[in-house]
């Protein structure tokens, strides 16, 4: 039986030496797995482009990273005109703290919204500190705190067109930066967003260097479950009175197929969210051997206590059920949802011991834990 302990994985992910894309100049590069941006070099300025910011949108936003002097010949009407490295930054989600704190610019982190659900050690501190400041929340954010923080760039994503604040402060000359990385329908295009931000930042030699490690130890771990037996899975848990499960191409119905499971519904094309009954989730997945991505819940108790029949499934019974919680805090901070795209071979890695454990026998779980 082959088997990768810890120390391999850490090994592969710190030690394996990184590529260099040697693209001509005007082409798109550094991009592999992400969908939703491309990035072209030029001499003395970059140009990102953002395809279908928001769900529903098809048109594009491109972005001129220029250092000091706008180069000669360039129509500005065409782009947003971004003074790179920026150097204060706003932002409104928390997948871009994972990517500053690994990069080494959290410090620049000027305003966010919805601190309280940071779960960053250093990037609370900074908050304690007053050096980072509450900026309102994303459906509300406070437009004229973030005037008085001058950032250079606000990195935002919205679910749709229409978000008034952010109009608002694009009307008032601020540098609103559209950031869907939640869309991308890989885990490894999510975390390929770190060259993103190392592109505005100037750490893009770093964040291709972080990616590549990462991609190395992610493939690491797919080839390691291609000859296992594959147990059922099933995901997700009932809200509103409508059961949310991951499509076949979510990131998270792919996660589980990668990892070596049989996931129920890879056979649904779509990449975001089916909308099931729980007569229809049951009648498919009560003999289901395990169940990965149960909400916040985080004992077998409070999920029966919200609905007895979460009790029916074999894989309650039998105490196979895994949530992503072992990485919380008090304030309402999950790490999951901070830097679990930032470092998708950890994922992975989660995902092959619960359905192999024998194969990781080193490994402890680090995002997930089982319900007890």
């Amino acid at each position: 039986m082959r088997q990768l302990s810890l120390f391999l994985v850490i090994t592969l992910f710190w030690g394996c030496e990184t590529t260099t894309n040697s693209k001509a100049a005007e082409e798109p590069t550094g991009v592999s797995y992400a969908e939703r941006f491309s990035v072209e070099e030029h001499e003395g300025y970059k140009i990102i482009r953002i395809n279908k910011p928001w769900n529903g949108s098809d048109e594009e936003i491109a972005y001129l990273l220029y250092d000091g002097v706008i180069p000669a010949g360039i129509d500005e009407s065409v782009y947003i005109m971004v003074p790179y490295p920026v150097q204060r930054i706003v932002s409104n989600s928390t997948t871009h703290l994972a990517f500053l704190e690994i990069l080494g610019v959290e410090d620049r982190l000027v305003g966010f919204a919805d601190t309280q659900y940071i779960y960053s050690e250093q990037i609370n501190q900074q908050v304690a500190n007053e050096q980072t400041l509450e900026v309102g929340n994303e459906g509300q954010l406070d437009v004229e705190r973030i005037l008085s923080l001058q950032p250079d760039v606000i990195l935002a994503f919205s679910s749709g067109s229409e978000n008034r604040q952010l109009n608002k402060l694009e009307e008032l000359g601020q540098t609103v930066v559209m950031t869907p990385d939640y869309m991308e329908p890989t885990i490894l295009g999510r975390a390929e967003w770190i060259k993103f931000i190392g592109h505005l930042t100037g750490k893009d030699k770093e964040a291709e260097a972080y990616f590549d490690k990462v991609a190395t130890a992610y493939d690491s771990l797919l080839a390691l479950v291609q000859t296992e037996q594959r147990p059922t899975v099933f995901s997700g848990s009932l809200y509103g009175g409508s059961w949310f499960m991951p499509s076949g191409n979510n990131y998270n119905g792919l996660m589980i197929q990668e990892a070596g499971g049989e996931y129920l519904w890879s056979d649904t094309e779509a990449s975001g969210w089916l909308n099931l009954d729980f007569e229809a989730v049951y009648a498919k997945a009560y003999e289901a051997q395990y169940w990965i991505g149960v909400a916040d819940y985080k004992s077998l108790e409070a999920m029966k206590n919200a609905d007895e029949r979460y009790a029916g499934f074999k894989a309650y019974t039998d105490g196979n059920i895994y949530g992503y919680t072992r990485r919380t805090s008090e304030r309402g901070g999950n790490d999951y949802f901070e830097s679990g795209n930032a470092q998708p071979h950890l994922l992975l890695a989660d995902h092959v011991k619960i359905l192999h454990p024998e194969l990781l026998p080193d490994y402890e779980l680090y995002y997930y834990q089982q319900l007890q």
